[in-house]
């Protein structure tokens, strides 16, 4: 079984449980292993743009710096996490960019001894497992719940550093949920805002940009959205705790795990507001 390298950084340990469970448990179920890092830190949460402002980079530099004496591929899940490591690690291979790399890695008490490529674990089912292996594992096929896949701002932006997925219309998680036997629906705000922090200060406008992508997923026909931003979760779930209708909202890998076999208490639904072990009952996938 390959192992890979995993950086779960700090939501997953707390509101987000239920994301890394899940991931743990269906990579083994599909052929690989996450093995977390040791001694991993915060990776920041926000990608710092002030280009001078070299202290926001050392969160992050050090945890590159401690993947690359443990292999050459970094494992994330967080859209958050993901996009600060992702574009931390182009800023210090950036061609031109050496004078400031060298000292950006000076700063950290860990030695660089290879170069880390940042894997988000959606890339590693598509491009390391592949969708056919994928499907050998499903044992239990998602059948054709209709989903709106939401992937927010961070997993494909900005396009020419994450080079994820398209930028406006993103496809990884949709082709995930046809290999599950889901059926992706039409989804004009999959890439749209969330709200995302204004949530601690403006709670209307992240209010109302929520409710705007979950209209959007209820009216291309969607049953529930999935998605793997821990941030754009809670926004999105907010509204399902406090809105009677509102579409459920997963985890990609809490119905990854459905499909392949994992029990009830590996999904981590007691983490989801409203009733989802109802509402998946209701559509026989429990």
């Amino acid at each position: 079984m390959t192992k890979y390298v995993y950086y779960p950084g700090c939501t997953l340990y707390t509101k987000a449980r239920s994301l890394d469970l899940c991931a743990r448990k269906a990579a083994e179920k599909v052929g690989f292993e996450l093995v977390e890092m040791p001694s991993w830190n915060c990776c920041g949460a926000i990608y710092n743009a002030t280009s001078d402002d070299l202290a926001a980079q050392v969160g992050p530099v050090r945890n590159l710096a401690k993947a690359s004496q443990l292999g050459d591929k970094l494992v994330t899940l967080c859209a958050a996490c993901h996009n600060v490591l992702k574009r931390v690690q182009n800023r210090l291979d950036q061609p031109g960019n050496e004078v400031e790399s060298e000292r950006l890695k000076t700063f950290v008490d860990e030695k660089f001894e290879r170069p880390v490529k940042v894997l988000h674990y959606l890339e590693v089912l598509k491009n390391e497992i592949g969708w056919d292996k994928v499907k050998e594992n499903v044992t239990k096929p998602l059948a054709k719940l209709k989903v709106a896949s939401y992937y927010g701002c961070l997993m494909v932006r900005p396009k020419e550093v994450l080079s994820f997925d398209d930028a406006e219309n993103p496809q990884v998680m949709d082709d995930l949920m046809r290999v599950l036997g889901a059926e992706p629906t039409r989804f004009d705000f999959k890439a749209e805002c969330c709200g995302g922090y204004l949530v601690v200060n403006r709670r209307d406008v992240a209010k109302g940009a929520s409710q705007k992508i979950l209209d959007n997923a209820k009216a291309w026909g969607a049953e529930a959205v999935v998605t793997t931003c821990p941030l754009c979760q809670y926004n999105l779930d907010k509204l399902r705790a406090t809105t009677e209708d509102a579409l459920p909202v997963f985890y990609f890998t809490q119905l990854l795990g459905i499909a392949v076999g994992l029990d009830q208490d590996d999904l981590g639904l007691e983490h989801n507001s409203g009733d989802p072990v109802g509402f998946l009952k209701s559509k026989g996938l429990l």
